[in-house]
């Protein structure tokens, strides 16, 4: 998905309700691969966290089963997957030498 996103000709348009998990990490990866620094990359992943508080808060409240610190997007999900997918990334290039 993330190679036909950098290499298709037209606009490309991906959406969900949150953008904290699958397109959240969609959005990391291709700013990754254009070259953003972790830090901008993190900062972009965060703002979902400002935008989603007040839903997260009132569903934690009606579904009291759902854990608000997993729901709510961390600063070391991003973290974390970015340190996966550039060894990934890695990984990679090096079985093209």
């Amino acid at each position: 998905m993330i190679k036909f996103m950098l290499e298709v000709n037209t606009n490309v348009l991906y959406f969900c309700n949150a953008g904290k998990d699958r397109t959240g990490v969609v959005s990391a990866a291709l700013l990754y691969q254009l070259g953003m620094s972790s830090d901008y990359i993190i900062n972009d992943y965060l703002k979902s966290k400002d935008n989603l508080e007040a839903m997260l808060t009132e569903y934690a409240k009606q579904n009291p089963d759902a854990d608000i610190d997993v729901i709510t997007p961390q600063k070391r999900y991003i973290e974390e997957f970015l340190i996966w997918y550039a060894d990934r990334k890695n990984r990679k290039n090096d079985c093209h030498i």
